[in-house]
């Protein structure tokens, strides 16, 4: 690897569907090179990751929720073996990175500033990305940018709750999973978490603590950056029934969460995430007049002198 390289660390399970757009979008940005940890694909993931030249790929049959959600080992250890030293990307493979002025300003200028300010990471919201129509009848071939495919937010951000001692501070809750799959559930457990650390200039000894909702000690920017999370673009009731016939023994978050789905797909199965509040997605500028990104009038200047356009915008 190059000095300066900006890495990618992506764990995913068969998602040849989504693959290229995934790889599309975060090129466009100006990632160099990827690391992908592939869980037991049968879809011909691992074959297309071999076929990238900027791609590494790492296999695994064990339990991605026993063994790389809380903590995340897996990922941990590739971050540790091969990021250190550099800007690091860690992501899944439904989510594109947007953040402010992505339009103009690409990774390598966005880092740029990152090391002039001191930074160490950047905070992420997670924008929940859905279709019109039933959620159980939404289908994607991968054809036309996933923005296209699933256009429609909820406009509001998750709400904050205050997490002293850890990094990031304050953790964001809520969002559409919470408005139409968490009635009742707040008893059992919190609804989905929002926030995540996706941007980390990764030292040895570095860590997510919970996925990539919690890591250890860092200085965070100014900046807030978005993820939108195409989880609902294509086979959710499918990927979500396999995930828990698959772990029937394990009590694990994001397993409660998918029993949630499945249960209020069950008594609904023309349930739709779109209502009258629905709003579609138009650009960066857009999620830093809602809320769910922050910028700065440092940056700000710094985005004025920056020189010439970025090529790509999100798929």
């Amino acid at each position: 690897m190059g000095a300066g390289e900006i890495l990618c660390f992506v764990g995913l399970r068969n998602e040849a569907t989504l693959l290229p757009k995934l790889l599309d979008h975060y090129r466009g940005l100006g990632v160099d090179r990827f690391f992908f940890l592939d869980n037991g694909s049968t879809d011909g993931t691992r074959e297309l990751i071999l076929e990238q030249a900027d791609s590494h790929c790492f296999h695994t049959e064990g339990s991605h929720f026993a063994e790389n959600i809380d903590p995340p080992r897996w990922i941990n250890t590739l971050m540790n073996v091969f990021g250190t030293g550099h800007w690091c990307l860690s992501i899944d493979a439904d989510e594109l990175l947007v953040y402010p002025d992505f339009e103009r300003v690409d990774l390598h200028r966005l880092c740029d500033y990152l090391d002039a300010t001191g930074s160490e990471a950047v905070i992420g919201s997670m924008i929940d990305m859905y279709a019109d129509g039933p959620l159980a009848e939404c289908g994607y071939d991968g054809k036309i940018p996933l923005i296209e495919a699933s256009p429609y937010f909820d406009p509001e951000p998750g709400w904050l709750r205050a997490r002293d001692g850890l990094y990031p501070p304050q953790q964001m809750f809520g969002g559409v999973r919470e408005r139409v799959f968490w009635h009742g559930r707040f008893k059992l457990t919190f609804p989905p978490c929002l926030s995540k650390v996706p941007i980390v200039r990764w030292e040895r000894g570095r860590h997510y603590h919970v996925a990539q909702h919690t890591i250890s000690k860092v200085r965070f920017s100014e900046l807030r950056v978005a993820l939108l999370h195409f989880k609902f673009v294509w086979g959710f009731r499918q990927k979500s029934a396999s995930s828990l016939s698959e772990n029937t023994q394990l009590k694990e978050k994001t397993l409660e969460e998918r029993a949630a789905y499945m249960e209020a797909l069950e008594r609904n199965p023309k349930l739709s995430l779109r209502n009258h509040r629905s709003v579609r997605y138009h650009d960066a500028a857009q999620l830093v007049d809602l809320g769910w990104m922050k910028t700065s009038d440092r940056y700000a200047e710094f985005v004025a002198n920056a020189v010439g356009p970025r090529q790509g915008t999100a798929t």
